[in-house]
């Protein structure tokens, strides 16, 4: 057995191959974001986006009319109204089973949530005819429904008790819609080559 052992050694000595077999530990995943970090991400995509639709407003007034981009600003307007009633109703959803833990956490943004829909909702005649006042109007109450949605974020980061996985959507829901709508508003008043 010894002269075995002898040979198969001498054999790998002479071909140089003392297969030595290292192993790597395996590569750690990539962290997914948790849900803190893709809310500001989304937030930071929304400030963006705010800026943009601003513009396009301004350019697209050399040529549409103020009553197309009026349109514009109104139909999609209506639709994140829709959308916002939605996020509103699982936020209170929410507060009603956990009274105890959300109440104080969300009872800012349920408000801001019910201002912002009421005043996008509300038509007001003299504003909706200048589409540059118009615009700032809706960007102006959405930034401030943003703003409280943000403090709200906070406040769940820095609550020990995680958000339930009903809020969480929820709100990202909320920044989600926030996006797509000014992306949308944005694109649909780009000048049309």
């Amino acid at each position: 057995m010894a002269k075995l052992v002898f040979i198969i050694l001498a054999l790998c000595a002479v071909q140089g191959s003392f297969a030595f077999v290292r192993r790597d530990a395996p590569a750690a995943p990539a962290e997914e974001p948790n849900f803190f970090q893709t809310i500001m991400t989304i937030k930071d995509k929304i400030e963006g986006v705010f800026q943009e639709t601003q513009q396009n407003v301004l350019k697209s007034l050399g040529f549409q009319t103020n009553e197309e981009v009026v349109q514009t600003i109104q139909q999609n307007t209506n639709q994140y109204v829709e959308r916002l009633r939605s996020v509103q109703g699982v936020i209170e959803e929410e507060v009603k089973k956990n009274s105890d833990i959300f109440e104080p956490i969300l009872k800012d943004l349920n408000t801001k949530l019910a201002q912002t829909t009421a005043t996008l909702s509300e038509q007001n005649p003299e504003v909706v005819q200048k589409a540059k006042e118009y615009q700032q109007q809706v960007q102006t109450n959405v930034q401030a429904l943003v703003a409280e949605a943000q403090k709200t974020v906070e406040k769940l980061k820095e609550d020990t008790r995680a958000p339930t996985e009903n809020i969480q959507e929820a709100l990202k829901k909320l920044y989600d819609a926030t996006f797509e709508t000014f992306t949308k508003t944005a694109n649909e008043l780009k000048p049309k080559n």
